[in-house]
């Protein structure tokens, strides 16, 4: 069936579908997101496109410079398809590697014009395309397998099975060339046309797998972009910690979890003394030192599983995991102490109130954090700078205090 297919016509036919493909990428190009090597990627195509054209303009018995023109095209093809591969995956930090591949086509086109000029040999110019081009696919599959993005992705791995293909179909055709017998004319070879069909077949799935890596590119930076939206949205602007919703989203999960392994799990209320005068004295620029600096000292003086939020105003919120109530009070201690120490710059000192308390069995979380609160309303009215612990029963008449704005 093969031998049936006319070689110039099925060139054109070729270029013609490579044409659609270097459409499809400029389009992509312009109209799209994409990422480095992109445009590497739609210059492999062109030149592909152009090395085949040339070769089905050519006529049966071409000049030198025409088969050196369509060498060169279809040697300069992979080399961008290189280029293109590892700025995409950022495997070179220089440019040696990268620029060495050109080196290697114009090194294989001198021997090429050798072969052409001084002297002629279908053989040699055969032997020299085909090690050159199968150099550079294995390139183009191998080095950017460096990179561990493109050692996991699928497509890439299709992408290598193309070109181990590609190469195969290469080194087959010139295997076919190269035995011993009368030259065939390329126009009347079975390999030539084979070797068109498989071109045209690899060309047309390998741009549809790169442009599956871009898109795979670009999905995974939609969902690390989503991811830092939620995180943001979970996260107080002010104090870099986790804010009121992320609190009320996991403090469930974790009162389930201590049920569940039968451990105590503890919460702190933490309220900055005096804070409305902090403001009014020193501007809220100063208040808002007071309240990063707040929020560092509750890290530093806390557990790294432990889970501190900015409640609202000048309050904080510690979820201690694994905590009982005699740990959460030495906890609440070490911390009022470590506040009480710093120096907060122009504000000079300051010192905080704390309520502690250990969940207990059936209580839910809102009653729980009204609970806290109570005990912190406590070491308000005590004096401030102190620590109250929660006791099992609340007064019906407590008011609970939520949120914290003019303590």
């Amino acid at each position: 069936m093969i031998a049936l297919l006319d070689v110039r016509t099925l060139a054109f036919v070729a270029s013609l579908v490579f044409m659609s493909i270097s459409a499809i990428l400029l389009l992509v190009f312009v109209t799209r997101r994409v990422y480095a090597g992109f445009g590497y990627w739609l210059l492999w195509q062109i030149a592909a496109t152009a090395g085949v054209l040339v070769f089905a303009l050519r006529g049966p018995d071409p000049a030198p410079h025409f088969m050196v023109l369509t060498i060169g095209l279809l040697l300069l093809a992979p080399a961008f398809l290189f280029h293109g591969m590892v700025r995409f995956y950022r495997v070179y930090p220089g440019r040696l590697a990268v620029l060495s591949n050109y080196g290697i086509v114009a090194a294989a086109l001198s021997v090429h014009a050798y072969f052409s000029y001084v002297d002629p040999s279908v053989d040699g110019r055969l032997t020299v395309y085909t090690v050159t081009r199968t150099l550079l696919l294995a390139r183009c599959a191998l080095e950017p397998l460096r990179a561990a993005h493109a050692r996991g992705s699928l497509s890439y791995w299709a992408l290598v099975a193309i070109m181990a293909a590609i190469a195969t179909n290469e080194v087959h055709h010139a295997w076919v060339a190269l035995q011993p017998g009368e030259v065939v004319s390329p126009f009347d070879s079975d390999s030539v046309r084979r070797a068109l069909v498989a071109a045209v077949v690899s060309n047309v799935l390998a741009a549809y797998v790169l442009l599956m890596l871009n898109s795979e590119r670009l999905e995974a930076e939609l969902r690390a972009a989503r991811r830092d939206i939620e995180v943001l949205a979970r996260t107080d602007s002010l104090t870099g910690l986790w804010n009121r919703r992320h609190f009320e989203d996991t403090v469930e999960a974790e009162i389930r979890r201590a049920r569940r392994d039968g451990t105590p799990l503890a919460l702190l209320a933490v309220d900055a003394d005096h804070f409305k005068r902090i403001n009014d004295d020193h501007g809220h620029h100063a208040g808002d030192a007071v309240l990063r600096d707040l929020a560092r000292l509750l890290a530093s003086s806390t557990r790294p599983t432990d889970l501190i939020c900015r409640w609202g105003g000048e309050e904080f919120m510690v979820l201690a995991p694994d905590t009982g109530c005699d740990e959460a009070a030495a906890m609440a201690e070490q911390v009022r102490l470590a506040v009480a120490g710093h120096d907060f710059g122009a504000i000079g000192g300051m010192t905080i109130s704390v309520g502690a308390g250990e969940l207990l069995p059936d209580e839910s979380a809102e009653a729980w954090v009204r609970r806290v609160d109570a005990a912190l309303y406590d070491a308000k009215q005590g004096g401030r700078d102190r620590v109250a612990v929660a006791g099992t029963l609340r007064a019906s008449d407590r008011r609970s205090r939520l949120t914290t704005g003019s303590m």
